[in-house]
This record gives structure tokens, sequence and C-alpha cells, in this order.
């Protein structure tokens, strides 16, 4: 019948693909990191939400882990944690036109263990771009 594919939260293959390049490069991420590094121009983090949520839907990413960080109002805010699975290291290898054996690996313990260093990493990447 042709058409274009509808997905479950509505992500545009922008962004999907702008996702797995980021995670390919820092592995593991918070979606408002996420939308800092690949998507800033976005209003807030919802866009990559549902780029994760979709991409999750195609066994490309999963959610093992959350951090928690002090909000404005000084109570804690907690946030899930991005991560590649197998197959998505390889669509994000594809996406960064890498090999896959040069991708290192998915960073599913960092993430289920919080990831702070990943973290506070990429939050660095963030400050020097």
């Amino acid at each position: 019948m042709g058409g274009t594919r509808r997905w479950p939260f509505g992500s545009t293959a922008r962004s999907r693909a702008l996702v797995l390049q980021a995670l390919g490069v820092v592995k593991v991420a918070t979606a408002e990191q996420l939308r800092q590094l690949a998507l800033a121009g976005t209003a807030d983090a919802q866009t990559v939400r549902n780029a994760c949520k979709d991409l999750r839907g195609e066994g490309l990413v999963e959610s093992v882990g959350s951090s928690s960080r002090q909000g404005k109002s000084g109570q804690p805010v907690t946030q899930q944690l991005w991560n590649l699975t197998p197959a998505g290291l390889a669509a994000a290898a594809a996406e960064l036109d890498r090999p896959v054996r040069e991708m290192g690996g998915t960073a599913r313990e960092a993430a289920k263990a919080g990831a702070a260093h990943a973290l506070r990493v990429t939050d660095t990447i963030d400050a020097l771009l």
C-alpha cells in the first residue's frame, strides 16, 4: 500500500538517527543530555524521549538505570538513563559510518549503576560544544 510508517511515539527519522549517533559516541545519557548534544534546537527533552521510546520498540536502545540530581527547587529529580543494545550499537555504527568493532560496548552495566562518571563526561562534552 505504500505510505510512511507511523512511529508509536511520533519521532522523526532525523531525531532517531541523531539519538543513535549521540549514544554511539557517549554510550549512556539522559534525554536532556541527548537533547543538548544532538537536538539542541528542540524546546524540551520530550522529542528525545519519544525518539528513545520508538528506538526501544525496535530493540535498539534501552533504559536499565536512572540518575538523580538536585532540581532548581532543591528537590531530587530522577531521570532515565538511555543506552544502546547490541543491535543499537550496530545501528549506531552504521549511522556514524564506523565499523562495529570500533564502537566499544553498550554501557549497559554503567547505566544500571547510575553512570555518574559517564554523565559528567557527557556534561563536559556539551560544555565544550
